[in-house]
Parts: C-alpha cells; structure tokens; sequence
C-alpha cells in the first residue's frame, strides 16, 4: 500500500471515530404523519448558496427563530428520526433560541456530511444445506473512545471549526465568514466549572470542503502525495448529479405531503449538493471506504474496479438522509482541553451522567441521541448515507479494503462485523434476526442509522439481489421487513 503519513486530526469530526470509527454521513425522515422521505432530489436551489450573503453573520445567544412540526421518538434505548425543533410531551418545551431552531431559520448553519456504509450477505456457514447468510458492515475501531466501532466514511461537506483555528488540509472558511457563539449550544457551562469563574465564551466559523480538495496544484496540495483519481471523481460526480435529479423529483412532486421539518431537510441538503464542492466530499467519502483504493503500490489493481461498481442510480435508490443528535459533554469543554483532557471526559462520562441524574438517551426537551459525540459541536448534522453493497465484490475472507483518513496514506485496519455483533440486531426466539432493542451507541457509532436504514427499507435495485433473498436468506428482521434490507438496502 502507498505510505507516508496522515493528517488524521480533522477526522475526529464527526462520528466518534468518524460515523464510525470515526458518525456522520442516504436520505431519509419521518413526518408528523410518519411520512417517510425515501429518495432524494435536487435541481434548483431551494435557499441561498453558501457565498450569497454579503456581509458576516454572527449568531449570538438572543437571536431569535422558529420553526414546527414533527417528532417521532421511541422508548429509551432506540431512535427513529424526529423533528428536532418539535416539543415533547412530558418534557420542557424547547425555547425559542435554542440552536437547532436558529439552523433552521437560517440553513447556512446546518452541518452536511457524506457516509459510505459498506455491507455484504456472507455465508457463514457454507457447508449447511441451507447456505445460511448473515448481514456484515465493513467497519473500523473507533478512533476516539466514544464507541467500539465506527464505518470511518464520513466527509463532511460543510461543518464548523474553532474560529481561533486554522482550516484543515482540503477546506476553507466560508466567506462572507458565518460565525456561531458557543453560548448557543446548551452544554455551554454558564455556572463555575471546576472553581472557575464564569467561562468566557468563544466563537465557530463555518467552513467548506474545497472544490479542488484532491486535484494536484490545489489548496490542500502541501506535500508531494498525489492524490488525483480522475476514475472516482468521474464516478463521484455521476453520484451527485442522480442526487440532484432525485431531491429536485422529491421536493416538486412531494413537497405537499411532507412535514415543514422534512422539507427544510431537504432543501438544506439539495442546497448543498447543488454546490460543486458536493463531489469533493463524495469523493472523499469513498476514498476512506478503501472500496476503490488499490491493493498495493506496484500494481493497479483495486479492490473494486469500477467496471463492476453499482451504478449511481441504483446507489441513490437506497441512500437516505437522517439528522443526526448527539450526546454532547455537559459542561462543554474549553476549547483550551488538551486531547488527554477529552478522552478521560468520554471515559468518565457514564459515571458522571448517573452521578448527576442526566439522561443518557435524551436531553431535557425529549429529543433522543443518534450517538455518544465528542465536544465537536459540528455531529448535529444532516447526514447523507450511500448504502453499497459488497456482495459480489468482495466475497472472500480476505476481501477487506483498509480505511484512510481524509487524506491520510497510511492504511487504517478494517473489519466485517455482523449486524448482530454490531447490537443492530438481535437473535430472535426462532433463531432468526430481528431488529434488537438495546442501546447500540457504545458498540457502534451508526447501530441506530442502520436499524432505520432496515426499517425504511430503502432497496439498492437489483434484481439478482432480490431473488438471492427470496432463495438463499435464512434471516429475516423485524417482520419480515429484513426482506428488503438484505436484498441490498442495508
């Protein structure tokens, strides 16, 4: 494999180990109705592009906003998706500046991410006369500590950062600069912390993902590593342009049957892969997959060659969009906390949060967590999965691409982890397979996105893959809606 070292830092971004391994990023909610958005879409912008603003925008703890309509919750251990700005029966109403409400006001605010979720239909044991198959994610150890594992794919297109930072290779600020006062965020400690006076707040800056991230002579081309791939930003961008034809169908032909919560999802999603960074993050999602890397420095060889590879179409048929909540440190950290002072506060966190009656499922307003999450206040995001199933492409033992850091060189070891292995599922009374109950955000950054990605049972359009089910699966899940799910639309 080709070596040299990583910059690894940015990648704590979003999902514990990044969604995984690292929790980003597919399209996919409920409305007040359980309306479910199962495709995407996307033609003209909806609201404005990133630069349209003409001055800097700086939103503090008074500004005011917003916004309705629905929630679906569930009991303590599990999540479906849900209207964020909705209240809760049962819980204190949601005040009228609470940050989730200023995103949606002004969707500039709103963090964008990409994930490839990468699974396979394995016989485990093919010497049974059934040829029994279980359902394995392609997975990585965390890298932060927030849970075992993560599916390291997640790029975010746009996110925040410290304003007293400098961009990580590949991004930019946004410019005219956005900018977020950390009072906003409710973790924000306003009592003394540890026999401090009261903190001093400090600021984020928005920034995006460059156009030319991966393109020699660019602005993330600080060293000699090459990482040009003229065939997966091809490829990448067939991706985006589906994309944009889907979310453009799904907002003019459904925008009436949808909640004011699903449609500004959308249309803050459709916003942003309008963009013509949007390839850059797909791209780079992929790359950290490690599906299309290759399989050493002398040959050519990858472990997907793109001849085989699914078609866009048939990838945006099962991607979904989920909004991601996460379990945040409280009291948020200073941004002075050194990276051991971070890692013993997700250590020490289960202890403190029963020592002090926090719950560890939802916060005070009975909105439930997607994920354990670091102090990145940029993991509440909206976050775009392209379920790619592996079946045939990489059916052996030894069929396990590496993963890499954004634009990292050093291969990362991954794993196949079975969705039982992951808490996703569960060992019914039959012996079979059915969506489990436990609380999966120890175990597995993205166990609750999988359990909906079954759920909504969003397929990958093949034809062969639906009747490999019907004739070879012993496993179903959740009534039956397994079906669907392990014919290609984990």
């Amino acid at each position: 494999m080709r070596t040299q070292s990583a910059i690894a830092s940015f990648l704590l971004l979003s999902f514990a180990g990044l969604l995984n391994g690292a929790l980003s990023f597919s399209s996919s909610s409920r409305g007040a109705h359980g309306q479910l958005i199962s495709k995407l879409s996307s033609s003209s912008p909806l609201l404005p592009s990133h630069t349209s603003s003409s001055s800097t925008i700086v939103i503090t703890h008074n500004s005011i906003s917003t916004s309705t309509h629905a929630t679906t919750t569930s009991n303590n251990n599990n999540w479906t998706p849900q209207d964020l700005t909705k209240d809760n029966p049962g819980y204190l109403p949601i005040p009228t500046d609470d940050y989730i409400k200023k995103y949606q006001t002004n969707p500039k605010l709103w963090p964008v991410e990409f994930f490839i979720i990468v699974y396979r239909h394995h016989v485990v044991k093919p010497s049974s006369h059934k040829g029994k198959t279980t359902t394995q994610i392609l997975v990585r150890k965390s890298a932060n500590g927030t849970s075992k594992y993560g599916v390291g794919t997640g790029v975010p297109v746009t996110r925040w950062m410290l304003s007293s930072s400098s961009p990580p290779r590949g991004y930019k600020v946004v410019v005219p600069e956005i900018m977020l006062d950390a009072f906003v965020f409710p973790e924000f400690p306003t009592n003394n912390v540890d026999g401090e006076e009261e903190r001093t707040s400090w600021t984020y800056s928005k920034i995006d993902i460059c156009e030319d991230a991966f393109q020699t002579g660019s602005s993330a081309d600080d060293d000699a590593y090459n990482f040009e791939d003229d065939q997966l930003e091809e490829y990448a961008s067939r991706i985006r342009q589906q994309l944009q034809n889907d979310l453009s169908l799904q907002l003019q032909n459904k925008k009436d049957e949808l909640s004011a919560w699903d449609v500004n999802v959308l249309s803050t999603v459709k916003t942003i892969v309008d963009n013509d960074n949007c390839v850059a993050a797909i791209q780079g999602s992929f790359r950290m997959s490690g599906l299309f890397g290759y399989k050493d420095s002398i040959t050519t060889n990858r472990f997907v060659n793109f001849d085989n590879a699914p078609d866009p179409t048939s990838l945006i048929k099962s991607t979904k969009i989920y909004t991601m909540f996460p379990q945040m440190p409280n009291p948020m950290p200073s941004p002075k906390s050194t990276p051991s002072d971070l890692k013993d506060e997700v250590l020490s966190r289960p202890k403190r949060m029963q020592e002090s009656g926090r719950d560890p499922h939802k916060d005070e307003y009975g909105r439930v967590y997607t994920h354990t999450s670091t102090s990145n206040v940029s993991n509440t995001i909206h976050g775009v999965y392209i379920t790619f199933d592996a079946t045939d492409l990489l059916p052996g033992e030894d069929d396990v691409p590496p993963a890499y850091d954004l634009f990292g060189t050093m291969p990362i070891e991954r794993e196949w982890v079975s969705l039982d292995d992951l808490k996703v599922t569960k060992k019914g009374d039959d012996g079979r397979s059915i969506i489990g109950e436990c609380d999966t955000k120890s175990e597995f950054i993205s166990g609750f996105i999988v359990r909906q990605l079954i759920r909504d049972g969003g397929a990958s359009g093949s034809e062969y893959s639906m009747k490999r089910v019907a004739m070879e699966s012993t496993t179903t899940c959740s009534k039956r809606v397994g079906r669907q799910f392990y014919s290609g639309a984990l």
